[in-house]
């Protein structure tokens, strides 16, 4: 009887481990680089961007969410173009996060020549809410 005490709880045991072990294992992408790589992926769907580089921190301090493109021309004006075309569909896949700072540029291939929001006219600050509210609404 001990023996089968014995088996029945080392069966047990063994099933809680492995139990264990597959929730902590890799589960996919997190939150922040599911919603990274949507905003990349939008921002590249954007004639004249040629590349973007995108950082989202989601922690207990908040959500923090920066933007490096890198346009196909060197005259600020078509970089301001190219981004004032790139930010709404890239602020379109921050719907689901409440609240956030937001930080973008966009450079020359160079990183000779670059522009930010303030080139469109954009005086919000860093707030996700006013970059959404500014470049979604059509103001």
């Amino acid at each position: 009887m001990r023996t089968l005490f014995t088996a029945v709880l080392s069966a047990a045991f063994a099933g809680l481990l492995l139990v264990g072990l597959c929730a902590c294992g890799p589960g996919g992408a997190s939150k922040a680089e599911r919603l990274g790589k949507d905003i990349k992926d939008a921002a590249m769907s954007v004639p004249g961007v040629e590349s973007a580089s995108v950082n989202v921190n989601m922690n207990t301090s908040g959500n923090f969410i920066s933007v490096k493109l890198v346009g196909n021309s060197t005259d600020q004006t078509a970089l301001a173009d190219v981004l004032g075309n790139a930010l709404p569909p890239m602020l379109e896949k921050t719907k689901d996060v409440e609240s956030g700072s937001f930080a973008i540029s966009i450079f020359s291939p160079d990183d000779s020549v670059s522009a930010g929001a303030s080139a469109l006219g954009y005086t919000g600050g860093k707030s996700l809410s006013n970059f959404r509210d500014y470049f979604l609404s059509g103001s």
